[in-house]
């Protein structure tokens, strides 16, 4: 028995060897032309020799397998590495368009003075849109300062602190915004509406159907009200519609500005 276990691999190296050698001498088994004990003999060494073909590659590429194993190992680091780079990379770029957009519009905005401030928090129901800010009255900031993007227009400032604000949004179902579309140069009203808060859209109300607007049409601030200034870029025309009235044109208007996913704005106070 100490025999057998202690020369184990030799022998089955030395019967794998056998079957290989009977398997050649009788390679002609399985044939078409091949005798009946011929047929045979393949038929009971055809195991044989997946198993030993299976075996001798376990020989041949096991002391590998340690080496296969780090080189995977490795490889799976690096997808990992180059995978979050490109990530970071991606963020940067998106992270630099942002900051040039933001100087970009300090640059337009040199009539007014902005406040720069981080979103806290949001209140969003079936109709009212809010986003609380860190900054407030010790900050400059007012009830009815306009609020905004570097993309556009958020809202205004409905309520204040010493330092914190909350920020009603253009989709909130009690904002109305007094827009030019700037194309033909016609003025009209822009709406909060409850039945397309869920798009985070809102709409124009009557325009007349002898208007030339069209889907695509630019929106910006008309500077009528008395709280937002203009030329602030609102939105695009969606889609237009007849009223039921069939006496003017209802727009669902796209805004600039996510409002779900902002983080950064600026209030204007001057």
């Amino acid at each position: 028995m100490n025999f057998i276990r202690d020369h184990k691999n030799k022998i089955i190296l030395i019967t794998i060897t056998i079957a290989m050698i009977i398997s050649m001498l009788f390679a002609g088994a399985g044939k078409p032309n091949a005798g009946i004990v011929s047929n045979t003999v393949g038929i009971v060494l055809k195991p044989f020799q997946s198993v030993g073909t299976y075996i001798l590659n376990s020989f041949k590429y096991g002391k590998d397998a340690s080496k296969f194993k780090n080189e995977n190992t490795f490889l799976k680091q690096q997808l990992i590495t180059m995978t979050k780079k490109a990530n970071d990379y991606d963020n940067l770029v998106a992270e630099n368009e942002k900051l040039r957009a933001m100087l970009e519009l300090r640059k337009r905005s040199e009539d007014y003075s902005l406040i720069a401030a981080s979103v806290i928090g949001t209140d969003v129901d079936n109709w009212s849109s809010v986003l609380k800010i860190n900054k407030g009255l010790s900050d400059g900031i007012n009830k009815n300062d306009a609020v905004i993007t570097e993309l556009g227009l958020v809202g205004y400032v409905s309520e204040v602190g010493r330092n914190w604000a909350n920020i009603t949004t253009i989709i909130d179902s009690s904002t109305s915004v007094s827009a030019k579309v700037d194309r033909i140069d016609e003025y009209c009203m822009i709406q909060g509406d409850i039945s397309l808060f869920d798009k985070g859209f809102c709409s124009m109300k009557y325009m007349t159907t002898e208007s030339a607007i069209s889907e695509g049409d630019i929106l910006t601030t008309s500077g009528e009200g008395g709280i937002y200034p203009p030329g602030i870029a609102i939105g695009k025309i969606n889609e237009i519609k007849s009223n039921s009235n069939g006496l003017s044109w209802d727009a669902i208007i796209e805004p600039v500005v996510d409002f779900s996913s902002t983080d950064e704005i600026f209030v204007i106070i001057d």
